[in-house]
């Protein structure tokens, strides 16, 4: 596993989501309760942006059908959601949120 640098860590606040991409998958940061996570950006459902969703606590909803996740786990929690969003291990190193991610074996990778 390999970690990348995609935001600084006072840019992730509470109640919002940022968008970024790592190792070619958009993502979508959030900061729950001062903890940061990080979900694939890409509702399980119908495909929609996440990081454009509303954030409540520790839930963000999918701002196209309303199906809703757990940020920290990833999990659904209201339907239309039944697929759970990949999550990715995070770091704040430095003052700058890394992201884990798999690299491929083509080594594209940006």
């Amino acid at each position: 596993m390999e970690f990348k640098a995609v935001a600084r860590d006072e840019e992730v606040q509470e109640g919002h989501a940022l968008r970024r991409s790592v190792g070619g998958v958009p993502v979508a940061l959030f900061r729950v309760a001062g903890q940061i996570y990080c979900l694939d950006d890409t509702c399980t459902h119908a495909y929609a942006s996440l990081s454009e969703g509303k954030v409540d606590g520790r839930i963000v909803t999918c701002p196209l059908h309303g199906g809703q996740f757990d940020i920290p786990t990833g999990r659904p929690v209201h339907l239309p959601v039944v697929e759970a969003a990949d999550t990715h291990p995070v770091r704040v190193e430095d003052g700058q949120v890394l992201v884990g991610y798999e690299p491929d074996e083509d080594d594209d990778y940006e």
